[in-house]
């Protein structure tokens, strides 16, 4: 059973008259466990629906749809499944000394569900008899897993989980299956590095393409985590593992005509490497965890900057973490010169997780409160969409809404990619 927390205005639900609070039963004699199972089951074109109001009252609801229409429920918050892991480079085990973070920061996830629905990353160690059928039956493809190393050993020493070293297992199951896969390392330095990296991309490459993408991406530590056996990566370290990657790229290439093997951004960063282009990445399919997004940022904004109006006179400052400045410092420059606006670049340390953490997305309501310091008579200030959530809460549970009280005289804007902001001046409004 589910709980229906809003309907869509205009949708199937909406004209029947369905409320919030509503349980969602059945649908087609099928019981419904969760928002997964509503999207499998309502993708019918007829869908026999059975629901229990607040007051107690079962109605039973014939539907005929389109297969691909969507009854419009929205349900309230599935149980996460948790992780059972004991990663020492675990971000969760990472976060700051307080009292008030967003809730979801202390929320360890490790679930299939999220990764087919959302992108997360899984590591297959908790999975029951029933959620290997559940996987099959719906088909729930691609799925995105933590692979970070095939040596079973070197994977148990990482994750500290028993089932952990099955990892073989587990993904040569989901291939027999049908289930495709877009693998990640995590990169620890004498941990899952060098040889056993190229054991990895070995093993992983030889399974075909029921492995879709392999990602490799810099361990990421904070202040508070730095301590528990693992290290960052060195620049040389860097170096070396986009060279590796790049060989499997060109094999890739050379096979099957996909790239295949991806560095993250933040290695070419740490290696002070120049950024690829978008191309580097393929279809971009990557970019929402981070692979290819400040690739595609330049890009796009590289491709709006004829389109974006005359703002002479206006000041505009955007807020980043440490890594990113440089880059954005460039696309200021452009900016500027194709809309007459004075750019400056806020560059700011993280004090909420610590000066390793170089991200924008990562960065606090408070390291935001005291970027914006200096720039109290500019007009507009760029914010990273990925700092908040949908509820406009920063990581440490300051609102954007305070943010804005706080610098009254300044418009303040959330931004995907600089220009989704530029477009809609002059004119501010909030």
């Amino acid at each position: 059973m589910i709980r229906v927390a809003s309907v869509r205005g205009g949708s199937i639900g909406a004209d029947l008259a369905i409320r919030p609070g509503t349980q969602l039963l059945r649908i087609n004699d099928r019981e419904l466990r969760d928002a997964l199972d509503l999207a499998f089951y309502e993708a019918d074109e007829s869908v026999q629906l059975l629901t229990r109001s607040p007051d107690g009252e079962e109605t039973l609801y014939e539907i005929e749809k389109p297969a691909d229409e969507s009854l419009g429920l929205l349900p309230e918050p599935d149980k996460v499944r948790r992780c059972t892991n004991a990663c020492p480079f675990c971000f969760v085990k990472g976060n700051p000394k307080i009292e008030k973070l967003r809730a979801g920061l202390y929320i360890k996830d490790d679930d299939y569900r999220l990764s087919f629905m959302f992108g997360h990353y899984v590591t297959l160690t908790n999975l029951r008899d029933e959620d290997w059928t559940r996987i099959f039956e719906q088909r729930l493809t691609p799925l995105y897993v933590s692979v970070h190393a095939t040596d079973p050993q070197v994977r148990l020493a990482m994750l500290r989980n028993p089932r952990s070293a099955r990892i073989a297992e587990h993904l040569d199951r989901l291939a027999e299956g049908g289930i495709r896969i877009h693998a990640q390392v995590v990169l620890c330095p004498d941990l899952n590095d060098g040889p056993v990296l190229q054991r990895t991309i070995d093993d992983l490459y030889s399974r075909g393409d029921s492995i879709l993408s392999l990602s490799i991406v810099p361990v990421g530590l904070t202040e508070y985590n730095q301590d528990r056996g693992v290290r960052p990566l060195t620049k040389s370290e860097c170096i070396q593992t986009i060279e590796l990657v790049e060989r499997a790229r060109e094999r890739a290439r050379r096979e099957r005509d996909t790239s295949w093997a991806y560095a993250a951004d933040e290695l070419f960063l740490q290696a002070g490497r120049e950024l690829p282009g978008a191309e580097y990445f393929d279809d971009l399919e990557l970019v929402a965890n981070g692979v290819g997004a400040v690739s595609d940022l330049r890009d796009r904004v590289s491709a709006d900057l004829d389109s974006l109006p005359n703002l002479a006179g206006t000041r505009i400052v955007m807020v980043t973490g440490t890594s990113m400045a440089p880059h954005l410092d460039a696309i200021g420059r452009d900016v500027a010169d194709a809309t007459g606006a004075v750019v400056e670049i806020a560059r700011t340390e993280n004090r909420l997780f610590g000066p390793l953490v170089t991200t924008a997305g990562l960065l606090g309501g408070e390291d935001h409160l005291r970027a914006l310091g200096p720039y109290t008579d500019f007009d507009v200030a760029m914010i990273s969409r990925t700092a908040i959530n949908d509820d406009e809460l920063f990581l440490d549970d300051v609102t954007l809404a305070d943010l804005r009280d706080a610098f009254p005289g300044m418009e303040i804007w959330p931004s995907e990619h600089v220009t989704d902001v530029l477009r809609d001046m002059p004119g501010f409004r909030r």
